[in-house]
């Protein structure tokens, strides 16, 4: 099974969470949190994060230098999301986080390069086998 036959029976639902995870990781990012972290704790939760992103997104999408955009733009959008938290009165602006982002989006791209990729194929394998047919 392909990715574009992956598309053709469950592209709606993997890209709905998907796009699901954009917008916990926007909502998360722009909105006030009194989490107490050790100091740089919330580097691994950005490097997750955007791991994460590049890497769904890239099992979503064929082709090298489509996956590399898609890394590349979620690395962006981090570089994006410190800048406005910025100019809120109760998030900061890190560097190091942007720095966090830009690595685990490229990790995420790097794991999207390896048989890893197959996961959304191998989920729906196991999905059908455990379903009752008619």
């Amino acid at each position: 099974m392909s990715v574009t036959q992956l598309s053709q029976r469950h592209r709606r639902i993997w890209l709905l969470l998907g796009w699901g995870m954009v917008v916990a990781v926007v909502v998360l990012s722009l909105i006030p949190l009194d989490v107490d972290l050790v100091q740089n704790e919330d580097k691994l939760a950005h490097f997750v994060a955007y791991g994460s992103l590049a890497f769904w997104f890239g099992m979503l999408i064929e082709g090298r230098g489509r996956e590399l955009r898609i890394a590349v733009a979620f690395a962006l959008m981090g570089v994006a999301l410190e800048f406005l938290q910025g100019l809120t009165d109760y998030r900061t602006f890190e560097i190091a986080d942007m720095v966090a982002n830009a690595i685990g989006a490229a990790f995420g791209w790097g794991l999207a390069q390896t048989p890893l990729r197959n996961v959304l194929e191998w989920l729906e394998r196991l999905i059908s086998a455990l379903t009752p047919k008619p």
